[in-house]
C-alpha cells in the first residue's frame, strides 16, 4: 500500500515555508513604508546589509556571490523606497508583494544560480567534489571564451550554430507572416462556412506540439513517409515525355525524394516545414483580429476614389495593422529563436543532429548529454543577452509604431 503521508507532509511543509515568505515580504513592505522618511532609515538598511553579508561569510562560509547578492538586497530596497516610491503606490505594492516570492523562486534564484555556475568550473568530473565539500573552482570568463572561440562537443562552432539559428528564425518568421496574413485576408472576406475554415486552420496551433511533431516525424520517413511518397505521386502524374526520357516537374525544380533524417540539409528543411505549419495559425489569428478592427468605411471611401485593391492594402491595411503586427512579430521571433521542442523531437533521439541544431538545442545537449554544466550556463547567458538585445529592439520599434510621427 502506498503511503501518502510523507508526500503530504512535504507539501504542507512547502506551503508553510511559502506562507512565511509571503508574510516576511508583506512585513518588509509595511516597515519600509512606515520608516522611509526617518533620517536613520538609509544608514540602518545599509548596516543591515553589511551585517547579513558578514554573518553569511563568517558563520555559514557562503560563497561571495551569495554574500554580495543578499547583502546588497536591503540597500537596494531602501534606495527604491526612498527615492523611487517616496511613499506612493502603497496598495499596488501590497498586492504585488506576494508575487515577489514566486518570482524569486521561479526566476531570480535559477537566474542567479546560472550566473554563479557560468563563472565557475563545474562538470561531471568536479560535480562529486562540489557535492561533498561545497568547493568549486572559480573560472572567471573562461567559460564565455570557450563558448565564443572553441567548438562544442558537437564539433560545430558557436558562430556556425548562431548563423543557422538566425537563418531558422528568418525563414520561419517570413512564412509565418506571409502565410498568416494571406489566410487572414481570405478569412476576412464574406465566405460561406467561414467558421469551419477558421477552426480547421487553427488546429495546428491547438494540437499539443509533442503529438504534432511526432506525427510529422513519421511523415518524413525516407521509405514509408507521406512526404516522399507524395513527391513520387506528383512526379508520376505530371511527368512529360521528352525525347528518350521523361521530365518530372518536381525533380526538374530540384525537389525530389530525400533522406530526411540523415542528410543535415534535408533535416533542417524538414524542421522548418514543421515549425512553419505550427506557427502560421498564431499569425493568422493575430492578423485576422487586426483586420477586423479596421472599419469597412475606409475601404468603401477608397473604392469610391478609384483605389485598387493593392493601393487599399498598402495605404489602409498595412498602416492600421502595423501596431498589432510589430509586437506579434517580435514575440514570434523570440519564440522561434527559443523553440527547442521542434528541433529536439524532429532530430535524433539524443537531442539533435549535426547540421540541424540551433542554439537552444545545442545548449540542451551540452548540459544534459555532455554534462558541461558551467559551459552550458555561460552558453545560456550568451543566448539570454542575444534575446535581451532583440527585446530592446522590440521596445524601440513598438515605440515608433505607437508614435508614427516620430
Amino acid at each position: 500500500m502506498v503511503d501518502f503521508v510523507p508526500a503530504l507532509l512535504e507539501v504542507l511543509r512547502l506551503l508553510f515555508l511559502l506562507s512565511l515568505g509571503v508574510a516576511f515580504i508583506l512585513a518588509a513592505v509595511q516597515l519600509n513604508y512606515a520608516y522611509w522618511k526617518n533620517p536613520a532609515y538609509l544608514p540602518f538598511m545599509f548596516a543591515l546589509g553589511l551585517a547579513i553579508g558578514f554573518v553569511l561569510k563568517s558563520h555559514f562560509s557562503a560563497d561571495w556571490s551569495v554574500v554580495v547578492f543578499l547583502g546588497v538586497a536591503p540597500m537596494a530596497v531602501s534606495l527604491f523606497f526612498k527615492y523611487a516610491l517616496k511613499g506612493r503606490h502603497k496598495s499596488p505594492m501590497y498586492f504585488a508583494a506576494p508575487a515577489v516570492v514566486g518570482v524569486f523562486l521561479l526566476f531570480m534564484y535559477p537566474l542567479m544560480f546560472e550566473l554563479y555556475l557560468a563563472f565557475h568550473w563545474l562538470n561531471l568530473e568536479t560535480l562529486g567534489q562540489w557535492i561533498r565539500t561545497g568547493e568549486i573552482e572559480f573560472a572567471g570568463l573562461r567559460n564565455f571564451a570557450t563558448v565564443l572561440q572553441a567548438g562544442t562537443e558537437t564539433r560545430e562552432s558557436f558562430w556556425t550554430i548562431t548563423g543557422r539559428t538566425f537563418l531558422w528564425t528568418g525563414i520561419n518568421l517570413f512564412f509565418h507572416l506571409t502565410l498568416g496574413m494571406g489566410l487572414a485576408i481570405l478569412l476576412n472576406q464574406k465566405l460561406r462556412f467561414v467558421g469551419i475554415y477558421r477552426t480547421i486552420l487553427i488546429l495546428p496551433w491547438a494540437i499539443p506540439q509533442l503529438i504534432a511533431v511526432l506525427a510529422w516525424r513519421g511523415e518524413f520517413h525516407s521509405t514509408y513517409g507521406y512526404v516522399n511518397n507524395i513527391l513520387d505521386i506528383v512526379n508520376s502524374l505530371f511527368s512529360i515525355p521528352w525525347g528518350d526520357g521523361v521530365i518530372q516537374p518536381l525533380t526538374w525544380l530540384g525537389i525530389e525524394r530525400q533522406a530526411w533524417w540523415s542528410d543535415p540539409t534535408a533535416l533542417f528543411a524538414s524542421i522548418c516545414i514543421v515549425n512553419i505549419w505550427l506557427g502560421v495559425p498564431f499569425m493568422m489569428i493575430v492578423s485576422l483580429s487586426a483586420l477586423q478592427a479596421i472599419p469597412r468605411s475606409y475601404y468603401e471611401a477608397a473604392s469610391l476614389d478609384g483605389a485598387s485593391r493593392w493601393t487599399q492594402f498598402r495605404n489602409i491595411t498595412l498602416p492600421l495593422v502595423k501596431p498589432v503586427m510589430i509586437p506579434a512579430t517580435i514575440l514570434g521571433m523570440i519564440w522561434t529563436f527559443n523553440n527547442v521542442n521542434v528541433v529536439y523531437l524532429m532530430t535524433a533521439q539524443r537531442g539533435g543532429s549535426q547540421g540541424a541544431d540551433i542554439l537552444v538545442s545545442d545548449l540542451y545537449k551540452q548540459a544534459f548529454f555532455y554534462n558541461r554544466y558551467s559551459f552550458s550556463a555561460a552558453y545560456a547567458v550568451v543566448i539570454f543577452l542575444i534575446l535581451l538585445a532583440l527585446t530592446a529592439v522590440w521596445f524601440r520599434v513598438s515605440k515608433i509604431a505607437d508614435d508614427p510621427i516620430k
